[in-house]
């Protein structure tokens, strides 16, 4: 990987197995006592914070003088997101996706995690284990699952169906975006674990999404797994999504820049 040197199909090795020890040996066996809130209706469990804590201990010690940026940590302290914008290199993880989805007992949830160095993110590995689902993506040099090189459909057509925010998790803007895309006559979907809809969108299952929140570490991972099958991402302060850096939503994502260019146009008004 450029400019650090990783061994990439270890660190996916990390992630399955994380992924299968700490998430999925937890789910649909939680106890009252593994579940609570950080905020009213937002979930932390057991498996979040367990995996979290493997993660920043194995993965850290796979690349010299790299630190942790991981979901909970930044709940516990939000002076730690200070570390993207350092020299050196980042890991940055969401260790259980769709938390609220993995207490329901819901198979849409995921671990992410991305690699970044001054603000540009070089890999990253998606893994939800309950569905069988994996992949992961080098900066520049393509996405793979399975041992298959993920590459999605291109032209610009109409998107099918566009995955939108959650109502749960919507704000008032969140909802009047969602509206104007709703009377532009598109199909919508509301999002339901954004990891799996990363996945979705590499294997080809999904044509686009529209986000209203940028959390780094529910995106970094990835938006780099879809740039590398050829999409194409953006926010409102422009292409690309930066690690280092705070983004204005909405995030979009289509298979090119043209049609995530027409998106953002209707969800604007």
């Amino acid at each position: 990987m450029v400019g650090v040197p990783v061994r990439f199909g270890a660190v996916a090795a990390v992630v399955a197995e994380v992924a299968r020890q700490e998430v999925l040996s937890r789910f649909r066996r939680l106890r009252a006592a593994d579940v609570w809130e950080k905020a009213a209706g937002d979930f932390v469990t057991a498996a979040d914070v367990a995996a979290e804590r493997r993660l920043a201990e194995e993965l850290c010690g796979m690349v010299a003088g790299s630190v942790f940026v991981g979901e909970e940590g930044v709940a516990a302290d939000r002076g730690q997101l200070e570390l993207l914008r350092g020299e050196r290199p980042v890991w940055i993880a969401d260790p259980l996706d769709g938390t609220a989805n993995f207490v329901r007992g819901n198979e849409r949830f995921c671990v992410m995690v991305a690699l970044a160095l001054s603000g540009s993110v070089l890999g990253a590995w998606l893994c939800a284990p309950a569905l069988g689902l994996s992949a992961m993506a080098r900066a520049g040099a393509g996405a793979v699952a399975g041992g298959r090189t993920l590459r999605v459909p291109g032209g610009d057509r109409v998107p099918r169906r566009v995955v939108v925010t959650d109502p749960a998790y919507r704000t008032a803007e969140d909802d009047a975006a969602v509206a104007r895309l709703a009377g532009a006559g598109l199909s919508l979907v509301p999002c339901s674990g954004v990891g799996v809809v990363y996945l979705e969108l590499a294997l080809g299952r999904r044509d686009a999404a529209v986000f209203g929140w940028t959390n780094v570490w529910d995106h970094a991972a990835g938006v780099l797994l879809h740039q590398e099958t050829g999409g194409y991402a953006a926010t409102a302060d422009g292409p690309g999504f930066p690690a280092a850096v705070d983004r204005r939503p909405p995030l979009v994502l289509a298979r090119t820049a043209a049609t995530a260019a027409w998106l953002r146009r209707i969800a604007a008004g």
